[in-house]
C-alpha cells in the first residue's frame, strides 16, 4: 500500500468529492458501522514489508509500546494499520 492509494482510497470513503459548502454525505457503510459501536475504526493489516515502507512513507514516529501499529483520523474517520500480524495473510 502506498501513501497515494491510502490516502485516495480515504477521500473515496469520506466523499469528499461530494461536499458541498463544508458539508458531505454520509457513507452508508460509515452509518452502519457508527451505529453498531461509536468508535469504529477502518483498519488494515500489511507484511512487514509494506508496514516498514507506509510508515516511512508517512514519516510516522511510533510511540513506545506502538511500533507495530500507525493510528490516525482523518476527515471524521479512525484510520489503523498493524505490521503482519494476520495468521491468513501471506509474507512477501
Amino acid at each position: 500500500m502506498k501513501k497515494t492509494e491510502l490516502f485516495d482510497f480515504l477521500d473515496s470513503w469520506n466523499q469528499l468529492d461530494k461536499a458541498e459548502g463544508g458539508y458531505k454525505p454520509i457513507n452508508e457503510y460509515q452509518l452502519h458501522a457508527l451505529m453498531l459501536a461509536p468508535v469504529f475504526y477502518l483498519k488494515w493489516y500489511l507484511s512487514p514489508t509494506q508496514f516498514d515502507a507506509l510508515a516511512k512513507e508517512l514519516d510516522h514516529k511510533p510511540e513506545p509500546g506502538y511500533e507495530n501499529k500507525i493510528m490516525f483520523q482523518y476527515s471524521d474517520q479512525r484510520i489503523e494499520i498493524e505490521k503482519g500480524i494476520d495468521p491468513e495473510y501471506k509474507n512477501d
